[in-house]
């Protein structure tokens, strides 16, 4: 399972793909790729042109009732924290046509590459391994809900740009506190009681 730094490992690894996979070429510009935060969409027109992606909000995923985990050595660990990152991906360009090509490219390669491995993961971040060799997280186009864009629209306070949003469910994050353990079960009791007829 992953490390506290699973987070910046998934964003910067979600903005590679992106990067790695620009026919650079096929755009007017030289399209820049930036981890952007969420007061940086209200100055859009501040953006770089290229492509920003936005962490704008992290859940706990509903099905939270997770086990303890066992470390390869049999230590007992709490349980791991299960995750929901929500992204907006935006396309940036002076011109119109320019963006939507932006977009409609950026929709693809994401569509293209769902499922982000281990390798792709531990590579972003110069610490060790955040994710075990096993290890991936998908990443699933989740458009914003009506009322989610317009809560957002209405803190912005400006014109949102166009965005697609994002979704990385169940990214586990570890914990390194340990369950004492104790001695092994040798009787239950069960509390039964003869009841009064």
């Amino acid at each position: 399972m992953a490390t506290w730094n699973a987070i910046a490992a998934t964003s910067k690894a979600i903005l590679a793909v992106l990067e790695e996979g620009c026919p650079r070429e096929r755009f007017p510009i030289a399209p820049s790729f930036e981890l952007v935060q969420p007061q940086r969409l209200a100055g859009s027109a501040a953006l770089p042109e290229g492509i920003s992606l936005c962490l704008w909000r992290v859940a706990v995923n509903p099905r939270r009732a997770l086990p303890p985990r066992r470390t390869p050595d049999g230590r007992r660990l709490k349980p791991s924290l299960p995750l929901d990152l929500h992204y907006l991906l935006v396309p940036v360009a002076n011109v119109a046509e320019t963006q939507h090509r932006l977009l409609g490219w950026a929709l693809r390669e994401l569509e293209d590459h769902p499922v982000l491995g281990a390798g792709e993961l531990n590579r972003q971040l110069a610490e060790p391994a955040v994710f075990a060799p096993d290890e991936a997280v998908e990443l699933v186009a989740d458009p914003l809900a009506l009322a989610d864009f317009l809560a957002l629209w209405d803190k912005a306070r400006a014109t949102l740009p166009v965005a697609m949003g994002y979704t990385v469910r169940m990214l586990l994050v570890d914990s390194e506190v340990g369950l004492g353990e104790g001695p092994p079960v040798r009787e239950r009791d069960f509390g039964l009681a003869r009841v009064a007829g």
